[in-house]
């Protein structure tokens, strides 16, 4: 009999390049498409990975039309995944919009899932919530929080 507890730990995490379709609107309402670069899982994984910029101006669009400040963590930003139209975007405005390829596995029976922008590190992640990715995503994050003090002192050496 095992006692150790029963964990579904993934040993590895698949990578593909892919384009998505980024949607912002500009002051006047117009809407402006561009094509960006985004890595993705396998068809059973739910993460986006984006570069940095992407995401900060993601975030950036929506702090302009809605008050992020109530939100407890500054660097999760709620929004939801569409799957019939593949997209993200935060629940109270329209835009900016992720457009992906593909779709990503669906968390309930309705077409639409809650998802979480992580604004942190060297490339930011979109996971839905509730999935082996968000957990994932939550724990590379804590870790990085844990090891900034020892990392900033070895940088110096």
């Amino acid at each position: 009999m095992s006692l150790r507890p029963s964990l579904s730990l993934t040993s590895r995490r698949a990578f593909h390049a892919r384009l998505a379709e980024l949607v912002m609107a500009d002051k006047n309402g117009r809407l402006m498409k561009r094509k960006i670069e985004v890595t993705v899982g396998d068809a059973d994984e739910a993460y986006v990975i984006l570069d940095r910029e992407e995401g900060f101006s993601m975030k950036r669009a929506i702090g302009e039309q809605i008050d992020l400040s109530s939100i407890a963590d500054p660097e999760k930003v709620p929004l939801t995944f569409y799957h019939d139209s593949r997209h993200f975007q935060h629940q109270y405005v329209p835009y900016p919009r992720l457009v992906l390829e593909g779709d990503l596995p669906r968390q309930n029976t309705t077409n639409a899932s809650a998802a979480t922008l992580w604004t942190w590190g060297a490339s930011h992640c979109i996971t839905l919530d509730g999935t082996a990715d968000e957990a994932f995503d939550k724990c590379a994050r804590e870790s990085h929080v844990r090891l900034k003090g020892a990392a900033d002192l070895l940088k110096d050496r």
